[in-house]
Formats: C-alpha cells, sequence, structure tokens
C-alpha cells in the first residue's frame, strides 16, 4: 500500500465524518431539541474545524432561516 493511498484513505474518513456531523447538526435543529443538546452539537462541529459563517450558511441552506438565527445566537453566546 502506497502513502498515497493512505493519505486518500485519511481525506475520505475526515470528509465522512465531517458531514456526518453536519447532517446531526442539521437533524438536531429539525426536531428542535433543546439549547442545551444544540450547544453539544455545535461544539464538535467547530472542533472539526468548521468557521462560524460557514455553519450559518449550510445550516440556512439545509434547515432554514429561523434554524441559522437560533444558531447564531448560541455561537454570540459562547
Amino acid at each position: 500500500m502506497s502513502d498515497d493511498n493512505t493519505d486518500t484513505t485519511k481525506t475520505s474518513a475526515k470528509t465522512l465524518w465531517s458531514e456526518t456531523i453536519l447532517e446531526i447538526l442539521y437533524e438536531t435543529l429539525r426536531k428542535n431539541k433543546p439549547d442545551k443538546e444544540l450547544i453539544g452539537v455545535l461544539k464538535e462541529v467547530q472542533q472539526k474545524g468548521f468557521k462560524r459563517d460557514y455553519i450559518l450558511e449550510k445550516v440556512a441552506k439545509k434547515v432554514d432561516e429561523r434554524a441559522s438565527t437560533r444558531v447564531r445566537q448560541l455561537l454570540n453566546k459562547q
């Protein structure tokens, strides 16, 4: 196995996990989970390296503007 193949596998795994954590965020918002639970998910999303503006943009597209406003307010509290 070459190093290039290993790097590709690591990148694919990281990308898959990143998309998964974003989907968890979207579902948490769609199900209108409590702020405490949402804050926990947001922390994980940020730990994966996603920036505030990117998170807000994705939430607005995948869920709705109301959810984006909620996320903005919670991020401002942190």
